[in-house]
């Protein structure tokens, strides 16, 4: 009884705190906010000019935001008051970085693609999540976009959209916003077909999208995915059992906040500023360890600092989707195989907290299919869940793989990827007739 007091406790006063903070952050500091993570988004493009092996004058780099509008999304209210363009505007947007190759490398011969590569990042992250990745990319695909999805970085923010302004409090609603959001961003940059490439949440959503439009995805590309399996209540009531009475207590009352709405970013903003930053300073430092260049720390914990402070709708979206053992509420195993674009790939990160597994049991339901997708599962070395960062080689080898480039559109000293599951020779046969 005291213990499911103290929760309910818990659970009130950080909901309190996070639905106060979420408002007074965003009245009193989103102009300020908003630009402070524009200035880190251009201290990491000019770091993702030093990555990538490309002559300065063979590629461009640029910013847009599109327009996406309102009337096309399932809300009650058909204006947003509040975006990072301008404060009145009635619609909405979603930013993105682009990367185009100007001029080719006479190494890779005639290995490119003229399909754009759009890259979606994961859950809080951000466009320039992949900072490392952008420029080396654009050696195999002519242009590479990574969008800021609604709601993240510095596409309009929206604070509450999800809990307050949808038509309903669903799944379907949530996975329709973000879904419409990114269909409209592609009708208004007039891509036909595109590789659709989706980290963590980032993948989820990419699955959500390819089952309403999969004539515009040539393939889909899940970078570590969230959502793919189904829970085992079994293993988690095993893990919780082995745990202390304290560390117990502090799980069970974390999966209840989880429930409850309560976000990292959010509980985040309740801290006093200076601690909030020394926690991403950590974070950084010692989860994203590859990067050891003081520089290049500072310039991260700077994006990552400035885009969690200011609330924004995309961090609201997780118990929607995942459950509080961070399986898929409608988990993506079953929704893959019924896909019709026509190839799906996997890769993770050999040390990677999602399993990989979940790829490998996607491939073993499509086999029992006739006209399931050709699924390929591949696994970065020295890598975890933040793959892009951890190998950044690595993941540029694993996805120009993946892709359809042969060995001279990567470069001889990147690693080779760990091949799980190959496209089946079957598949192989039946598109090339």
């Amino acid at each position: 009884m005291l213990s499911w007091a103290f929760t309910l406790l818990t659970i009130l006063a950080a909901q309190v705190l996070f639905s106060m903070n979420k408002i007074i952050m965003f009245w009193s500091n989103a102009t300020e906010g908003l630009e402070q993570l524009r200035i880190a988004e251009t201290k990491l493009i000019a770091l993702a000019k030093t990555f990538g092996d490309r002559p300065a004058n063979s590629f461009e780099i640029s910013t847009k935001d599109t327009p996406v509008p309102s009337h096309g999304l399932p809300l009650k209210e058909k204006k947003c008051k509040f975006s990072s363009r301008n404060a009145e505007e009635e619609d909405l947007h979603i930013h993105s970085v682009c990367v185009k190759a100007t001029r080719r490398n006479n190494e890779n011969g005639n290995s490119t693609t003229s399909t754009p590569l759009v890259l979606m990042h994961g859950y809080m992250n951000g466009a320039m999540y992949f900072y490392r990745n952008l420029v080396g990319l654009t050696n195999y695909f002519d242009t590479v976009y990574s969008l800021d999805t609604l709601g993240c970085g510095l596409s309009s923010r929206c604070p509450d959209f999800i809990n307050k302004r949808l038509v309903t409090q669903s799944r379907e609603a949530t996975e329709t916003l973000f879904v419409e959001s990114l269909e409209a961003w592609r009708k208004a940059n007039k891509i036909d077909k595109m590789i659709l490439a989706g980290h963590s949440m980032g993948g989820y959503l990419g699955v959500a999208y390819c089952e309403r439009y999969p004539q515009h995805v040539e393939q889909l590309v899940l970078l570590s995915p969230a959502g793919v399996t189904h829970s085992d209540p079994e293993k988690t009531k095993k893990f919780v059992q082995q745990m202390s009475f304290s560390r117990r207590m502090f799980f069970t009352t974390a999966r209840s906040l989880f429930e409850y709405g309560v976000t990292p970013a959010g509980f985040v903003r309740t801290l006093p500023m200076g601690r909030g930053r020394s926690m991403i300073e950590s974070y950084v430092e010692t989860r994203l360890t590859s990067i050891d260049n003081l520089e290049e720390q500072a310039a991260v914990t700077d994006y990552l600092y400035h885009n969690a402070m200011i609330p924004g709708c995309q961090e609201d979206m997780l118990n929607k989707f995942l459950t509080s053992s961070a399986s898929g509420r409608v988990p993506t195993v079953d929704r893959i195989p019924k896909l019709k674009v026509p190839h799906v790939s996997f890769v993770y990160g050999d040390k990677d907290w999602m399993d990989v597994e979940g790829g490998i049991q996607v491939s073993e339901q499509v086999s029992e299919l006739q006209n399931g997708p050709a699924v390929d599962v591949y696994q970065v070395k020295n890598a975890g869940h933040m793959l892009m960062i951890d190998n950044w080689e690595g993941f540029h080898a694993s996805v120009v793989t993946m892709c359809g480039g042969g060995k001279e559109a990567i470069p001889p000293q990147f690693p080779t990827p760990i091949k799980r599951v190959a496209v089946p020779s079957s598949w192989m046969e039946k598109t090339n007739t």
